[in-house]
């Protein structure tokens, strides 16, 4: 038997409103007019708004972008034919892959003057990320770029502007000008009107030098790297990737090769068994004189994979810079991503410190981008999808860092890949690498101390930037706490 229950009448319960914070700031009609009639909100926020009066009321007064510029463009949108990798194609990268120091491109075209950039030009990506700045000195301008970095080429003094739109101030300014609902862009014309601080000649002319001083530090870091893999090559007589590749049994454009069952090592993967893998490793022991795993101890300390956690970010000067594995090929890799001290302290100590020489291979995602860790970078910390090796000492840690971002070391430590979605190795994958030792140990000092040298150069040429950018915001705007 089951009891009836009883009608009750629904309770109502007044809950207070929760109104949201918001910002406001009131306009000129004439400055909308003056933005092309934008009516965005974004366009005449408070922060930039500041950035502006910042600029405008400072010692040096100021001057519209466009008086700056001798030209202001992006090449246009086209069907792009991406090509095989050959001699005499030209690689072509986008607007984050120009970051880099020295950009790796996987993707390969024929040269083409609409997407070609020139020595000198600024480089300042429009869409997704936007407001990201290079300089195109000699590494970049062997590339073709995309359409999504707009071209800047300066009457003078390129590096003073480059200067003011790597500032915060500059940045601000350049990030308020986004429009579009799904995908944010800005245009060239959008930035004629940027007020830039019109500083002393003097002062701008020296701002450039010490940019330009930057940039081609940079450059001779890239060439002393070139000089170390190619010594490297030369000692292993190493052919390109591409002659070792085995023919393939190509059938419907499939990718066929046979497995010894006794090779499987329980891995089913057809990327494990690459045959090129097999072809590089086995030409590694008839050149090398030995062949040892990443993982012994004389080659390494230990190699670490940071765990999973909730992160807690926290303003600039709360935390420590926390880098992900898409940053780790630039110069200043340093974002918006500060990791609270106060909660992760012990995780950072532990697990997520970077130290100077430890070498970055990227675990998750795109696998395999390789960086040491030079000194400005230490203290830092950097997320679970980079692994960190950590060389036995100093007279390991050039010769490793050479091996392992060289186009013949990729594919060994690609071969290790799981996961269907999100693409994975591990600590333990990273330790089987191989890594070739010569005969010559001469030879490997040589690659250790040009590699060491590369490595001591992009140090310098941070500090040079930095010295460039307190010039900047401390002479020409008058902030004395940003650097």
């Amino acid at each position: 038997m089951v009891a009836a229950t009883a009608y009750m009448s629904p309770i109502t319960l007044d809950v207070p409103k929760q109104t949201k914070a918001f910002s406001w700031v009131s306009v000129p009609v004439q400055n909308v007019f003056d933005t092309g009639l934008r009516l965005e909100a974004s366009v005449y926020a408070t922060e930039a708004q500041e950035a502006k009066r910042l600029i405008t009321q400072g010692k040096y007064g100021a001057k519209p972008a466009k008086e700056f510029f001798a030209a202001c463009f992006y090449s246009g949108r086209f069907k792009r034919a991406y090509l095989p990798k050959k001699a005499g194609l030209k690689g072509f990268i986008g607007s984050a892959e120009m970051l880099a120091l020295n950009p790796e491109p996987v993707k390969w075209m024929m040269a083409q003057s609409e997407t070609a950039v020139k020595q000198g030009q600024l480089l300042l990506s429009r869409s997704g990320t936007i407001g990201n700045v290079t300089l195109v000195n000699k590494t970049l301008e062997q590339f073709l770029v995309s359409e999504h970095a707009i071209r800047i080429e300066a009457k003078d003094n390129v590096g003073y502007l480059y200067a003011f739109f790597k500032s915060k101030t500059g940045r601000c300014i350049v990030e308020s000008l986004i429009h579009g609902a799904v995908i944010h862009q800005i245009e060239p014309s959008h930035l004629h009107s940027i007020p830039i601080p019109n500083a002393p000649e003097l002062l701008k002319t020296h701002i450039h030098h010490t940019i330009t001083e930057s940039f081609n530090l940079r450059d001779e870091s890239n060439e002393l790297m070139a000089l170390a893999r190619s010594t490297l090559q030369t000692a292993l007589a190493l052919p390109s990737v591409e002659q070792l590749n085995p023919p393939t049994n190509a059938k419907n454009g499939l990718y066929c090769f046979s497995v010894n069952i006794a090779n499987l090592n329980q891995r089913f993967e057809a990327n494990y068994h690459n045959p090129l893998v097999q072809s590089i490793t086995e030409h590694l022991q008839q050149h090398a004189a030995q062949v040892l795993p990443l993982g012994d101890k004389k080659l390494t300390q230990d190699i670490i994979l940071a765990g999973r956690f909730k992160r807690v970010y926290v303003e600039e000067k709360q935390g420590v810079p926390f880098l992900g594995g898409k940053e780790i090929l630039e110069l200043d890799p340093r974002g918006e991503k500060y990791l609270s001290l106060k909660h992760h302290g012990e995780r950072i100590t532990e697990q997520l410190t970077l130290d100077e020489n430890m070498i970055l291979i990227t675990c998750s995602g795109t696998i395999g981008k390789v960086n040491i860790v030079p000194k400005h970078w230490q203290g830092w910390a950097g997320s679970q999808h980079i692994l960190r090796a950590v060389p036995s000492n100093a007279e390991w840690a050039g010769y490793l860092y050479a091996w392992l971002s060289s186009e013949w070391a990729l594919p060994l430590i690609r071969r290790f890949t799981y996961g269907a979605v999100v693409f994975e190795i591990d600590q333990y994958h990273l330790a089987q690498v191989p890594v070739p030792i010569l005969a010559d140990t001469n030879t490997m000092k040589e690659i250790n101390i040009l590699a060491l040298r590369a490595h001591q150069l992009r140090y310098q040429a941070f500090q040079k930037e930095q010295e460039a950018l307190r010039l900047f915001n401390g002479d020409v705007l008058g902030k004395c706490d940003e650097p």
